[in-house]
């Protein structure tokens, strides 16, 4: 690792997609679960979340959410998500609006909350390229921690293009990629469509499908293998 990067004892993966709404916290949670079963200590750490509910005075992050409770609210949820706005924006626009000063490094320095962990999960906002920051974007976060990443993908028409631009971003910026996650939000597709085998032709990266909804015990076994060797 360069020296300007995190140094960490733990088994630490970036979760990125190629948009917002792919599935990012859908696989996290199907991956987080795999090893909780499996007795592992393991943590999640979503740097900044917009769309987030007022309640009571405070700011209920929808994913970070999802998190605190899977982990049995045992991180507490300003280390799982510590920044956090209502706006259903880009991170970066909601962070200029409230007027705040938010930067990648405050993102970096809250990772060192996690160096006690076995896994630790890194869900960035919205895609590779989305700034989250006003300083950067995810594919710079990702930089900074020094981290591989996994791609999430929703397996549609025009997921090709989105995923070789992707993959072609993360070289330039040598970032190692582990895999791609091809989500199939829906179960019925265009009859004769397969990016997973098209994408296989076309990169050398491991391709994985899931289909939302359905058990996926296969696909996680080799996506945590991937992820974690």
């Amino acid at each position: 690792m360069k020296s300007s990067q995190i140094k960490s004892k733990s088994k630490t993966i970036f979760v990125t997609g190629t948009n917002t709404d792919v599935g990012k916290t859908y696989i996290t949670e199907k991956i987080i679960s795999h090893l909780l079963k499996a007795n592992k200590s393991v943590a999640v750490y979503k740097p900044i979340e917009t769309g987030c509910k007022e309640i009571n005075k405070k700011l209920v992050p929808l994913d970070s959410g999802k998190y605190y409770k899977l982990l049995n609210k045992k991180i507490p949820i300003d280390v799982i998500n510590p920044f956090r706005f209502i706006p259903p924006i880009s991170p970066n626009r909601a962070i200029k609006l409230a007027k705040k000063r938010i930067y990648i490094k405050n993102f970096v320095d809250k990772f060192r909350d996690f160096n006690q962990f076995e896994y630790v999960l890194v869900e960035g906002a919205g895609g590779l390229c989305s700034p989250i920051s006003l300083d950067g974007l995810n594919i710079d976060l990702i930089k900074k921690l020094g981290l591989d990443c996994i791609l999430v993908a929703r397996d549609e028409i025009g997921v090709i293009n989105n995923v070789l631009l992707c993959i072609n971003t993360l070289k330039q910026h040598k970032v190692s990629l582990k895999a791609v996650v091809l989500n199939r939000i829906v179960k019925r597709q265009p009859k004769g469509m397969d990016n997973a085998s098209e994408l296989t032709k076309l990169t050398k990266i491991p391709i994985i499908q899931f289909i939302n909804g359905l058990p996926s015990k296969k696909a996680i076994s080799k996506l945590l293998k991937l992820s974690f060797k």
